[in-house]
């Protein structure tokens, strides 16, 4: 099964990275790893971010992984009709994630509401373009179970913790 990636394992792709040989090895084999728009957009903010604090290390990031996209070695899955329609319905079913506790440090409350959404677009996009999820987000499997509710008939969202580790359903 193709595989995309979230933003968790996609951020860490980089021009020396282990991850980045993966890749390649799987658009060699003809299976390009696929990110969804939703985690390009993700990334981009990112890099932007600490490129508008000074980095030039991120902008370099961001023309590189650019040009990766470009060459085709990662597909982009687009946020289209059906998974708009999949994440407002998840996002209907499930509340947002409140515990402070769980907030990461480096973000507000109000971003981490956005990457809530963005965690329901991820989920969404790639099943409805059938692909598998490689993802560390806790919230990945919990998206997952719904989306299993919503659509019984549907083959699953197989999540999967890392690159060379089985696809496992959840």
């Amino acid at each position: 099964m193709p595989q995309a990636w979230d933003t968790t394992t996609a951020a860490r792709l980089r021009p020396d990275s282990p991850e980045l040989e993966f890749v390649t090895h799987r658009w060699q084999l003809g299976d390009p790893v696929a990110f969804t728009a939703s985690t390009l957009n993700e990334i981009s903010f990112g890099l932007h971010k600490a490129s508008v604090a000074g980095s030039a290390a991120a902008d370099m990031q961001l023309r590189w992984l650019r040009a990766q996209i470009g060459a085709g070695l990662i597909d982009i899955l687009v946020f289209d009709d059906r998974a708009a329609d999949i994440a407002g319905a998840l996002r209907a079913r499930i509340p947002t994630p409140s515990p402070a506790a769980q907030r990461s440090k480096r973000r507000s409350k109000a971003e981490d509401r956005v990457a809530w959404v963005m965690d329901l677009q991820i989920s969404a996009t790639v099943f409805v373009h059938g692909y598998d999820l490689l993802s560390a987000d806790a919230h990945h499997p919990v998206i997952a179970k719904q989306l299993s509710v919503l659509a019984p008939a549907a083959p699953p969202l197989l999540i999967s913790s890392e690159a060379t580790t089985g696809i496992e359903p959840v």
